[in-house]
């Protein structure tokens, strides 16, 4: 089958092995994949990508960097067989993918970061046979594949537990952010404050509800919020960007008694000053993706786009064919975080050749 492969930092379209479908899982073909802030990482911090996995014994993410690797764990697909022991599940199925591969042995791997489990952007796929959501027929076969990141950005929100009247900050607006942002407005949080160097992204945050937009590099977002937060109340900072030494910055501005949510990652070890810290009485935690409740918090999301309350579609700002995934990545990093004009570039299988189409474009496809 036809995959885009990444080896030693380099990505390159060729043939790949189908993969083998076993008892329990879906024989599926990818239809649209997202690319991520992880899948960029993957690929110029190689390296740190799977030391970070392996010191934190989390083999879900760890692949052999000396062999082909297929990305796309963010993706929608149609079922094309149906493995044995498998119920619920139909030849033909549009799915929203949760992807989850489970081998031989009962260790499970994330489809798209495993070496022998090839993610979205091959053209056939296999996943675990629960936690699969199928798409209902009003909605987008494609849409859907940029679910995951903005469950991410939901999820740190419901760690959180914030509550009015407390306010919110949150850095970094990419669809994690975006997915805080929304998810924040949606509660009635205000003040609610968003920081990006992107005009672009900072646009889209008040559009899905950010009350005051600001560039960190002209402004303090946590100052912006103090300007508006009424006295007593409390800041809940959501940290979305995983810019090496943001968080220090943040905890020498932010006011006593803050909660900092992690959420961004940041591929690097990064410096703190923990008596900053505990003067200041601040409590950090940090949030991988849907968290423990993986399948409800993905599912929640689903949800919201699915009844139209989450526009989700403004967030795709560029669709692409295996043959332009390769500018893809090099415009979703293009050197300076300004410069990203970008919020979401999915990968489509029925397009072909080079290049990135706008919205317009393939409208109607």
């Amino acid at each position: 089958m036809r995959a885009v492969t990444m080896r030693h930092g380099r990505l390159e379209l060729k043939d790949v092995p189908e993969p083998s479908l076993a008892a329990g899982q879906l024989l599926v073909e990818p239809l649209a994949a997202g690319v991520c802030g992880g899948d960029l990482n993957a690929l110029t911090l190689t390296d740190a990508f799977l030391d970070a996995s392996r010191r934190s014994d989390m083999r879900t993410f760890l692949f052999d960097p000396d062999r082909d690797l297929v990305f796309g764990h963010e993706f929608t697909s149609r079922v094309v067989e149906v493995g044995p022991g498998v119920e619920g599940y139909v030849t033909g199925d549009l799915l929203l993918n949760l992807p989850l591969a489970i081998d031989a042995d009962g260790v499970s791997h994330c489809v798209g970061y495993a070496t022998d489990y090839p993610g979205g952007l091959g053209e056939q796929a296999v996943v675990q046979a629960y936690g699969q959501l199928k798409i209902p027929a009003h909605v987008s076969p494609y849409l859907p594949a940029i679910v995951d990141p903005l469950a991410t950005g939901l999820n740190g929100v419901v760690r959180s537990k914030i509550e009015a009247p407390h306010g919110a900050v949150v850095t970094g607006c990419g669809p994690v952010g975006m997915g805080a942002i929304w998810e924040l407005a949606r509660r009635g949080i205000t003040p609610l404050v968003a920081s990006d160097p992107s005009p672009a992204r900072r646009a889209l945050a008040r559009e899905f509800g950010a009350e005051v937009v600001v560039d960190p590099a002209a402004d303090d977002p946590v100052a912006a919020w103090r300007d508006l937060a009424p006295a007593g109340a409390r800041l809940f900072l959501y940290e979305c960007a995983g810019k090496p030494g943001l968080l220090n910055d943040l905890l020498v501005s932010v006011p006593h008694y803050t909660r900092i949510t992690v959420v961004g990652a940041c591929m690097t070890d990064d410096v703190i000053s923990p008596l900053i810290g505990i003067y200041k009485n601040v409590t950090i935690e940090f949030s991988m993706g849907p968290g423990l409740d993986t399948e409800y918090q993905f599912a929640t999301t689903f949800e919201h786009i699915v009844a139209g309350r989450l526009p989700a579609e403004r967030l795709v700002t560029g669709w692409a064919g295996l043959e332009g995934v390769e500018e893809v990545f090099a415009t979703l990093r293009p050197g300076a975080y300004a410069d990203i004009d970008h919020m979401k570039i999915l990968i489509r299988h029925d397009l072909d050749g080079p290049g990135i189409r706008t919205p317009a474009e393939v409208a109607g496809m």
